[in-house]
């Protein structure tokens, strides 16, 4: 299945039924609270029919069927739990599934290509766009308010404010 996203890792199991603790990649959590089945693994994705997902002290629990024991929910350990986009929470104007971004062309505040994104660095700041420039080298530039000045998706690109020092190389 190709149009299958990202929305959560597993970090460990919880309790002793099967439970496994969620960090989710996904600022819309809430897709997943939603799912009868979700998809495990990145490569090879094997659809699991999900039992249940609550929050314990903030923390997303998730228990999908078959998973009874913590044996069980420890084997899970570093998987990503994807989903169709279609059962994605549908963005608000100027939000962008990052995945979306890979590929498009980053445009200087004139216009001029700096390159195509091809990878998305996430940090804990804004997401940190990157990939090679055309006359050689790299470049890296934070995708966050103040610094993109337009994205289109149908266009391919994403330009930048006028702001020195703002490319990275």
């Amino acid at each position: 299945m190709k149009d299958l996203f990202i929305v959560a890792e597993i970090l460990r199991p919880h309790g002793l039924r099967g439970e496994v603790v969620l960090r989710p990649i996904t600022d819309h959590l809430e897709s997943l609270t939603g799912a009868d089945r979700v998809y495990l693994g990145q490569e090879a994705l094997k659809p699991i029919d999900v039992e249940g997902i609550r929050l314990h002290k903030g923390n997303p629990l998730l228990k999908l069927a078959g998973i009874n024991d913590m044996d069980a929910a420890i084997a899970l350990k570093g998987q990503m739990i994807c989903l169709p986009r279609e059962e994605l929470i549908p963005l608000e104007e100027g939000e962008y599934f990052l995945h979306d971004l890979v590929g498009l062309t980053l445009l200087d505040h004139l216009g001029k290509e700096v390159g195509p994104v091809e990878k998305i660095l996430e940090t804990g700041g804004p997401p940190i766009l990157t990939g090679s420039r055309p006359e050689g080298g790299e470049f890296m530039a934070p995708f966050a308010p103040g610094t993109i000045d337009e994205v289109d998706l149908e266009k391919g690109i994403i330009k930048l404010v006028d702001l020195p020092g703002l490319i990275e190389e």
